[in-house]
């Protein structure tokens, strides 16, 4: 059986005079043929001197590349189905050509996933600076024990006044809102602690309140936000209650004594104190 040549051997010096010169000769008729497109100077019966007009006639330049040169790649393709013994009744056009040339190539794609974050139900209106006391009017003192922060509450005399606590309260706007209650941050004045209302280790459905170092209380949106919020609520006396958002029923209480923590107690205790007073400053 004879061996098909590869067509990366074919070299263009294989091909013969007669081939390159049936293309040649083809060039020339087209040369001949094409005459009559060429600009060619015209002599007429007219005189210049009557028109007054001088004509300037300009050949048509001839094509810089060589026909000889364009036809070679027919040649090439001719000469490669010769070599491979393609049938000359098969159609062998560009898209053929095409297929030999190009490489297809494996596209890479992935998924992104636009998450937006959703908007917040608690939006910040403003922040004021209050003096709170509870309803027999002991002072709130910012106090440290075993290593942590804690608000107690006790009587604060004289000089000692200038111990007392300054809270913070950042107001909200809930959406929807809750009838006769505004939610509040309550942070201390001069530094980053804010009340926090968690659940104890122990016990999921008992809360704890704690002070917590937050940078940027601005930035805490939705479930970030709520252990910080309380439902401010003012009852008929004048006095103001913190309900938590987070624990519905849990409210800010003291003790009946002093030096105790400001503690989470529920609505039906009947020994703390939950209801709070605003002293101006």
């Amino acid at each position: 059986m004879a061996e098909v040549p590869e067509s990366n051997v074919i070299s263009m010096d294989s091909y013969s005079e007669n081939e390159l010169e049936l293309y040649a000769d083809y060039s020339c008729r087209m040369k001949s043929s094409m005459k009559h497109l060429e600009w060619t100077s015209c002599h007429t019966n007219w005189s210049p001197c009557r028109s007054g007009i001088k004509p300037d006639i300009r050949k048509h330049r001839k094509p810089v590349h060589s026909f000889k040169k364009a036809i070679l790649p027919v040649v090439f393709v001719e000469k490669l189905k010769e070599e491979k013994g393609c049938n000359k009744q098969s159609s062998f056009n560009d898209i053929d050509l095409l297929n030999a040339i190009l490489v297809e190539e494996e596209i890479s794609f992935g998924n992104i996933e636009d998450t937006c974050a959703p908007p917040s139900k608690f939006q910040h209106r403003n922040t004021t600076v209050h003096i709170i006391r509870d309803s027999t009017q002991k002072n709130l003192k910012l106090q440290e024990f075993q290593g942590k922060a804690h608000l107690v509450a006790l009587f604060l005399k004289g000089i000692n006044l200038e111990e007392e606590a300054k809270i913070n309260m950042g107001s909200y706007i809930s959406a929807p809102p809750v009838e006769d209650k505004l939610p509040v941050t309550l942070g201390l004045a001069g530094c980053n602690l804010f009340l926090s209302c968690k659940p104890e280790e122990d016990k999921a459905d008992t809360p704890v309140l704690s002070l917590t170092e937050v940078t940027d209380m601005l930035e805490k949106r939705n479930n970030d936000l709520l252990p910080y919020l309380f439902y401010k609520a003012q009852n008929t006396s004048n006095s103001t209650t913190f309900e938590s958002v987070a624990f519905p029923g849990w409210y800010i209480s003291t003790s009946q004594d002093e030096h105790k923590f400001v503690e989470m107690k529920p609505k039906d205790d009947q020994v703390f104190l939950r209801e709070f007073i605003f002293i101006q400053n």
